[in-house]
């Protein structure tokens, strides 16, 4: 049995300032080839867990072409997006025989000129190898899960997991799944049902709330008799798309009829807990307020509107600028996006005291560049391996990465923005978050897995930024109305 494996993952944001271009999918991020198989075994990815189940099957894997952007952005730059396309299709057409396709995609991506990205890319393969081939996509628990990814592709098999802590174990569902189609053990029949409503990440944990009901009865599937896989996708909310909305994928085995009544009926259940997925958010100073005057730490302050995983630069200094106003004498963590002042604390080296602007450069609508006076602790070639959970073992890029101290504040400075998931962000610089008072992080939800087992509090705040869970703030243009929370209505039957 001979299988080619590829990946093309990018999260897209409509209203980020930065198109997603080639500094996204720089070097390190594009892997070619047995690099792909080389990079990526052993990992906790979708990747590494297909290359797990393939060796227990005997597949013989056929590495094609891996994009994993590291952080999220606009719009794919028209010209990135078609090289990445392109190249990914004719590995495949060059690839020779073969009995299947597994590819991991993230789903929620966009491109100049292509609203559907991951449609595009699932359209031409089946341009040019045609629509005999199985073909089964992984997705992220937030794919935006289009008409068109749904009839090219075989299966669409999701995350059900936020924090996301089950790539691993989605790569081995989609393999698997593939196996047992290639083998004839079974006969993927799948259903998707497209929910009006977009949702913030903020409240959209599966540990507990909302969210977590509707993952029960998706986990509920994989035991009901002539059900082989369920996905539920909350979305990424910030898609100015016609097609944008959350939704229900069920996969049966050859029984269209059930796959239908299941996916109508969890899809329902979803849109019923629509209004249970409200975020709670404090201001700034509140936050900052409630930790210092805590005799509890590390408060994790969750800047999730500046959220480079939800397709923000990473350039906000609200926080900073906060915690410079009031001097605080416990230790604060916070780190931000600025390429030129990290090139200024290189040149001036370790030890040096300076005065540097930070923050605002790509995001000048929401932010302004403000001065902070310190010391040069460290520079560092910004590379570090995920430990925690998600992605656990794929080292991530920042760039050339410094430690700024000033007075009680250590501000971590990057040329590139990544996931901020995992407190190695922090470790990997010598900074332990478990020792301060205050750790800012910007990610919505997906840090919980890693930082909660060693808070004293989570705290969202109510912070300026293109990944604002306030989706009314918006100015959305091009999405299907009616669309909650856009619009406030009732009636709604898949």
């Amino acid at each position: 049995m001979r299988v080619a494996i590829g990946c093309f993952c990018q999260e897209s944001n409509s209203f980020s300032p930065v198109l997603g271009s080639w500094a996204h999918f720089g070097e390190h991020e594009v892997l070619r080839g047995k690099d792909l198989l080389e990079q990526r075994v052993g990992t906790k990815t979708e990747i590494g867990g297909a290359i797990d189940v393939a060796r227990e099957h005997e597949i013989d894997l056929v590495p094609l072409f891996s994009a994993l952007s590291t952080a999220s952005a606009g719009p794919i730059r028209k010209e990135v997006f078609q090289a990445l396309r392109d190249e990914l299709v004719s590995r495949l057409v060059d690839a020779g025989s073969l009995d299947g396709f597994f590819l991991a995609m993230h789903g929620g991506t966009v491109a100049e000129d292509f609203e559907d990205a991951c449609g595009e890319v699932l359209r031409a393969m089946r341009a040019a190898i045609g629509s005999d081939l199985p073909v089964i996509s992984t997705l992220d628990l937030h794919a935006n899960v289009t008409r068109q990814m749904a009839d090219l592709a075989n299966c669409l098999v999701g995350y059900h997991t936020f924090p996301h802590i089950d790539l691993y174990e989605t790569g081995r569902r989609g393999m698997e799944l593939l196996f047992k189609t290639i083998s004839g053990q079974a006969h993927p029949t799948m259903a998707m049902h497209k929910i009006p409503m977009i949702l913030p990440g903020e409240n959209g944990l599966t540990t507990h709330g909302p969210y977590a009901e509707v993952m029960s009865m998706i986990e509920a599937e994989g035991t009901h008799p002539g059900i082989l896989d369920a996905s539920a996708f909350s979305v990424q909310p910030w898609l100015d798309v016609y097609e944008v909305g959350c939704s229900v994928v069920v996969i049966s085995d050859n029984d269209h009829h059930l796959a239908e009544v299941e996916a109508t009926r969890i899809a329902e259940a979803f849109w019923q807990r629509r209004q249970a997925f409200a975020v709670q958010t404090i201001s700034i100073p509140k936050a900052i307020q409630r930790a210092l005057e805590s005799d509890q730490h590390p408060f994790i302050l969750s800047d999730s509107s500046d959220a480079p995983s939800s397709g923000a630069p990473g350039d906000s200094p609200s926080v900073l600028e906060a915690l410079l106003k009031v001097e605080p004498s416990k230790r604060c963590l916070l780190n931000i996006v600025d390429g030129p002042a990290v090139a200024q604390m290189v040149e001036a080296g370790v030890g040096s005291q300076v005065t540097i602007r930070v923050g605002g450069r790509d995001s000048p609508n929401f932010y302004r560049p403000i001065e902070i006076k310190g010391v040069v602790k460290l520079i560092s070639d910004g590379e570090f391996v995920h430990k925690g959970l998600g992605y656990q073992g794929v080292t991530f890029y920042r760039g050339r990465t410094t430690v700024l101290r000033s007075g009680s504040i250590d501000l971590v400075v990057m040329e590139r923005p990544v996931f901020q998931w995992d407190p190695e962000l922090y470790r990997s610089l010598g900074l332990e978050p478990r020792d301060a008072q205050i750790v800012v992080v910007k990610s919505p939800t997906a840090f919980r897995a890693n930082y909660e087992p060693f808070a004293a509090e989570v705290v969202v705040l109510d912070s300026p930024g293109v990944c604002s869970p306030n989706l009314r703030s918006f100015p959305f243009q091009h999405v299907r109305h009616p669309l909650y929370p856009l619009d406030d209505f009732q009636d709604w039957q898949s």
